[in-house]
């Protein structure tokens, strides 16, 4: 293909290529993004919304050599916007850990920890909150939200978002002053606003009682204020209860969830989440009638004062059934489905350790018995595959009753993976072969172990997170993914470049190592200036130019080439837009052009071909200094002519492209070498050809 421009000026021009040395989503699932890959170990991370389809992800680094806590930010397209690596959120030579998050909803993010800056084996909790631009709010050390505790140290730490740009914190503390000392631990909170600590550096005792609080977990109410739900022990039976706290902290009312009947019955692992005006919950609870059945699952939805919707004598309904093994590690979910009685049901996932351990979900409808799957057999298959099983589900609503579920994978048997599946509340799956049980995978590295994985929801589908050793077996990094609601993994763009030619033409070349769903492309340019808008505005389309069409599906590598011309001297950023087949858009990172002065075209030039070494095609641009007859001749490397994609071709001065195709060249050895060569329009006479032959390599 030969594509001709009329030539009027040449912009001499210096090209700034704004480098890309952070990650950004890829298509390969033994590749994935990179988050942090510092020196030492990184673990437990957690992940929250961005509130543009990107996310935050916190986790504990050692990196130090002793326990901080790291965060970074990365955008839609899976860039990192903060340092590389991570900004640190508190810069202290004491440990910092067990670190939980909350969205500060102006996209930074809000971390508490434990800390051991007092010395010895005193623990304290500190705060960071980190802005969007990746500055610390709380100074570098962070704020203290429960210090001079004295006795047990604070221990499990819960957190939430308020709605309003604050956060609340729980947990549990032993300290001192709570007598006598069989009650401890009770709860405490504190809560976060965007400079600093509101309740004072000790926190504020909330739940107080005869015996031990434990395992707080909370959820913002929808109004300013959040739900705290926790375990009583120490009495018996154990229980399940729950407390509503405005924005204040002034307790609204106290609520009885659950107490077995059966004394030696504990519970265990309490799930909450909100729907609506409502809180929906689902635990463990050891049936202790039948030791070889373990642990069942139950749940319980309450309304907005705190009364109970389903059994409303403190007992709830069993989920899972009494069947063999342990059901474990719940994440519940409203099913988004209103019965006959105008209630909702709950939608629950959670681990099955039977004869071996599998992902699982049960549906429980808004009658309150009632299940899908229906009794004897109440659970799902999420993923049961393989004789070493799946574990450590997470979970996300990515839709209406519409779960996108990620799991740790032991099915290759000598290292461990990540896959994922989504399921509805019909229920039904619908990624991997045949939408079975295999699931899809995310992250399936040869021989590195993948594990703690965390999702967070986007437009369309999930992030996912997780520790990975697949740089060295003693140092842990920290990995993430993309996956769409459709299984799909993102378009990958392997490399985009600009080049500016003459008559202020700038060429545009990129390639991609894999498309899915890809309807096709859009170029966009913004000028930069002080007076400029510094908006981008779309100057080519695939919706009218069809070299700009993607293939909707590939698995190979695709180059694209398009020719944009500007105005003249200044400075231009050019980003490319890929379009999935329903519309969906996702922006690159950009690159930045400096166009520094416009003069007269004085040289014959031949640029590299476009991508080098290519894998189905690759442009070659050319120069033109007056009319001519043009040749393009590649050559073997025994210096047999296998194509000329040009010959004798009569080109009129200014810049020209041809394009080569594997096909074309009917091999498939490297290197090749390509001339090109100049003649007299009238007399055939060679008025110019390449100084010496360039190198073209085919991909293997």
């Amino acid at each position: 293909m030969i594509r001709k421009i009329t030539p009027i000026l040449f912009l001499l021009v210096f090209i700034c290529i704004v480098s890309d040395a952070n990650a950004q989503w890829v298509s390969d699932t033994t590749v994935n993004t990179a988050i942090c890959t510092a020196t030492n170990s990184q673990q437990f991370p957690q992940i929250i919304p961005d509130g543009n389809d990107g996310a935050i992800i916190v986790w504990q680094d050692y990196r130090n050599n002793n326990w901080d806590i790291f965060a970074q930010k990365v955008n839609a397209n899976g860039v990192a916007q903060w340092t590389a690596n991570g900004v640190n959120a508190c810069v202290s030579n004491a440990s910092q850990t067990d670190a939980v998050i909350a969205s500060d909803d102006s996209g930074g993010v809000f971390i508490a920890w434990r800390d051991s800056r007092a010395g010895g084996t005193n623990i304290d909790l500190y705060a960071q909150r980190i802005r969007a631009d990746g500055t610390l709010a709380f100074g570098n050390t962070g704020a203290a939200i429960a210090t001079g505790t004295d006795g047990i140290a604070p221990t499990n730490l819960t957190m939430c978002k308020d709605g309003q740009g604050n956060a609340f914190v729980a947990w549990e503390d032993g300290r001192t002053s709570i007598t006598p000392a069989a009650t401890r631990p009770d709860i405490y909170m504190n809560k976060l606003g965007r400079t600093g600590v509101q309740w004072g550096p000790t926190g504020a005792a909330k739940i107080i009682a005869t015996s031990k609080q434990i395992n707080p977990k909370l959820v913002d109410d929808g109004a300013g204020g959040c739900i705290l739900t926790w375990i009583t022990e120490g009495t018996v039976p154990s229980s399940v209860r729950a407390a509503r706290f405005n924005a204040s902290g002034t307790q609204q009312w106290d609520v009885l969830i659950f107490k077995d009947n059966l004394a030696a019955d504990p519970v265990d692992n309490v799930s909450i989440a909100r729907d609506g005006s409502q809180f929906v919950f689902a635990f463990e609870v050891k049936i202790g009638s039948n030791a070889s059945n373990g642990w069942n699952m139950f749940g319980q939805r309450i309304k907005s004062d705190g009364t109970l919707v389903w059994n409303t004598t403190a007992s709830a309904p069993d989920i899972s059934g009494d069947v063999y093994g342990d059901q474990m590690n719940p994440i519940v979910f409203s099913d988004d489905s209103i019965g006959s009685n105008n209630q909702m049901g709950l939608l629950v996932v959670y681990e099955n350790n039977g004869t071996k351990k599998a992902i699982v979900m049960t549906r429980l409808l808004f009658d309150g018995s009632s299940m899908k799957p229906a009794f004897p057999y109440n659970m799902f298959n999420v993923c049961n595959f393989g004789n070493n099983g799946q574990t450590s589900p997470a979970a996300v609503k990515i839709g209406s009753g519409d779960l996108m579920i990620a799991w740790v994978d032991n099915r290759a048997g000598s290292y461990t993976s990540i896959y994922g599946q989504r399921v509805d509340r019909s229920p039904r799956r619908f990624l991997g072969p045949s939408t079975s049980v295999w699931g899809e995978a995310i992250s399936n590295h040869a021989n590195s172990d993948a594990d703690q994985v965390a999702l967070a929801p986007r437009t369309n589908g999930a992030i996912a997170v997780w520790r990975d050793n697949r740089n060295g077996t003693t140092n842990t990094d920290i990995y993430a993914q993309l996956i769409f609601k459709d299984g799909s993994l993102p378009v990958e763009v392997s490399s985009f470049d600009a080049k500016a030619l003459s008559d202020g033409h700038v060429l545009i070349n990129w390639e991609t190592a894999s498309e899915k769903d890809n309807a096709g492309f859009e170029i966009e340019r913004r000028t930069i200036s002080d007076d400029a808008s510094n908006t981008f505005e779309v100057v080519a389309s695939y919706k009218n130019d069809a070299g700009l069409r993607g293939s909707s599906f590939s698995n190979t590598a695709r180059s694209y080439t398009h020719i944009d011309q500007v105005t003249g001297a200044g400075r231009y950023e050019y980003r490319l837009v890929d379009y999935t087949l329903d519309g969906q858009r996702t922006a690159h990172q950009p690159k930045l052009i400096e166009v520094s002065s416009a003069t007269q075209a004085t040289k014959w030039e031949v640029s590299q071909n476009y991508p080098n070494p290519f894998s189905q095609s690759s442009t070659i641009s050319i120069e033109t200094l007056e009319q001519a007859r043009i040749t393009i001749d590649i050559f073997d490397a025994l210096g047999r002519k296998v194509y000329s994609p040009m010959n004798n071709i009569l080109l009129e001065k200014g810049f020209h492209t041809a394009t080569v195709t594997k096909p074309d060249l009917g091999i498939t050895e490297s290197p090749l070498f390509y001339t090109v060569t100049a003649a007299d329009p009238e007399t055939g006479a060679v008025i110019w050809r390449t100084p010496k032959a360039m190198t073209m390599q085919i991909a293997k």
